[in-house]
């Protein structure tokens, strides 16, 4: 038949796209046509395809050749499409009469002599197949390159098989030969592996540990603030031991966002944890290029994004966090391309109180004027802050601790303990409203953070007092309300909204706080 029909796949961004490449032959001049937006990556196939082709012993049709990739208003650029368009003009002009090809898909690179080379991200390849077979409700085959179909096959519910060349495929494809191996599911490199760092290794800073449990019990993004050498990193690298690991199909996501990033094939239970250095471009944080490639703010997608000394980074990096810290995706349009990528995460950041470190410290002075100490502090601005729930400080501990190790840890334990009152907690808010509490909305915070009369009394005064905007107020009632959470109460008792308030407190500087951050008879 002059007609064949194929289908691949393509991403934008980093979701999967579903690619049908029809190859049409008809009488007229011999010529070779790619149509449906190819770049140059795709339009110099042509020539891939005419050398393999001609090298794995099948006839080139002397007739018009046209090859189109639908949809066709989506900019495509991949060499996966070789393997594909080559089975189809090779079905076109009758040397694949038998083979039926609807049920397969199709990813791969052909080499002149019609070698199948690597293909970008064999993973999410895997993944994307397995999502296209679920929405058409129908079983896909997947043939790809026999180097990469063992990965591949990391994936579940997806048959994958793997071919050294495009004679192969097509002998299989038509039932000659020997048939190609078929990959079944297998785990490698997805076993759960236990998080090297503990909490209990943290000596002290108990006040930071119940923080950082709540922070992470609600998804409430949080801020540590202390002089250098005070544990503030130490503390934020331990907050993924305290983490449930994924569920499956998050799992699935976040490998194949980093295979697209060409960072790992492996799929891995572990949530991510993302540490940008200050010097990070918006496009390093954010995502960005033509096309657009995601950032680290989507690769810590359902994890952790801990920016360490978070006000050295360039202030239009970010202001540019505003959107994810609210939506949890980014947009990024280019000319031609547009994309949008997950990025729900926990944000944890850090930073010392000023320029110099040492403001507030009872042992070192500090070196700073209060107009520096004020500039430093406001370069994380108000609408900014606002999006951060808890603010803890991280005080030094004496040497004397630290030499004999004395620790209170009994009182919270290793993050193994912990970990524990944070899936109880977090079971709790999905059963009770289907999200964590600090991705609650406006409705669900009035239906379910109603604080106990004495609760609500304390709470009213400080409001008023300090002139809480609907927003703050609605922050310090999440953050009671994972508070409760973590004790198991139904209602939110006047307890759970004092220490919101005092985490409101250190985060804002009102009233009543002793934060050194905020200290009035600071002398430089």
């Amino acid at each position: 038949m002059p007609l064949a029909t194929l289908q691949s796949l393509t991403f934008v961004g980093v979701r999967p796209v579903a690619v049908q490449i029809e190859v049409h032959l008809s009488a007229g001049l011999p010529s070779f046509a790619l149509v449906g937006l190819p770049d140059t990556e795709i339009r110099e196939s042509k020539e891939r395809v005419r050398s393999a082709l001609l090298n794995s012993g099948f006839e080139f049709p002397s007739q018009r050749i046209t090859v189109n990739l639908a949809p066709a208003d989506l900019p495509k650029g991949s060499a996966a499409f070789d393997l594909a368009v080559a089975l189809g003009i090779a079905s076109a002009s009758g040397q694949l009469a038998k083979a039926d090809l609807s049920d397969w898909l199709f990813a791969g690179e052909l080499s002149l002599s019609g070698a199948l080379t690597g293909v970008r991200s064999p993973f999410a390849l895997a993944v994307a197949a397995r999502k296209e077979s679920a929405a058409g409700q129908r079983p896909l085959k997947l043939m790809m390159p026999k180097a990469q179909a063992k990965l591949a096959a990391t994936v579940p519910d997806i048959a994958v098989f793997g071919s050294h060349n495009l004679f192969e495929a097509a002998a299989h494809l038509v039932g000659h030969g020997n048939p190609l191996e078929q990959y079944t599911h297998n785990t490698h490199g997805n076993a759960s592996q236990p998080n090297p760092l503990d909490m209990a290794e943290v000596i002290g800073h108990q006040t930071a540990k119940h923080a950082l449990l709540a922070a992470t019990a609600g998804q409430h993004h949080i801020r540590l603030v202390g002089p250098p050498g005070s544990g503030k990193s130490m503390l934020a690298q331990r907050v993924g031991s305290l983490m449930p690991p994924l569920p499956f199909e998050d799992s699935l996501e976040i490998s194949a966002i980093r295979s697209l990033k060409g960072e790992s094939d492996v799929l891995s239970p572990q949530r991510p944890f993302r540490n940008p250095h200050p010097s990070s471009t918006m496009a390093a944080l954010i995502g960005g290029g033509n096309p657009p490639s995601p950032g680290e703010i989507t690769l810590a997608h359902q994890g952790i994004l801990f920016t360490d000394e978070v006000l050295e980074f360039d202030r239009r990096c970010l202001e540019s966090l505003r959107e994810p810290l609210e939506t949890g995706r980014v947009n990024i349009s280019r000319s031609g391309h547009q994309a949008s990528f997950p990025a729900r995460f926990l944000w944890v950041c850090a930073h010392n109180p000023c320029p110099c470190g040492w403001f507030g410290h009872p042992a070192k002075e500090c070196r700073c004027t209060p107009d520096q100490v004020r500039k430093y502090q406001n370069k994380l601005s108000g609408p900014l802050a606002d999006r951060l729930d808890i603010s803890v400080e991280v005080q030094a501990i004496d040497h004397g601790t630290l030499l004999h190790g004395e620790t209170d840890n009994a009182e919270l334990g290793s993050s193994t303990e912990l970990r524990k009152q944070v899936e109880q907690a977090r079971t709790i808010q999905l059963q009770r409203q289907g999200c964590l509490n600090g991705e609650m909305s406006a409705g669900q915070i009035n239906k379910y953070c109603k604080p106990a009369s004495s609760a609500e009394k304390l709470l009213l005064a400080y409001a008023q007092k300090n002139h809480l905007s609907a927003r703050a107020l609605h922050r310090i009632c999440r953050v009671a309300r994972t508070l409760a959470d973590l004790d198991q109460a139904g209602q939110i008792d006047k307890k759970h909204i004092a220490t919101a308030i005092q985490y409101r407190k250190a985060l804002a500087g009102e009233a009543g706080s002793q934060s050194p951050l905020h200290h009035p008879t600071h002398n430089p």
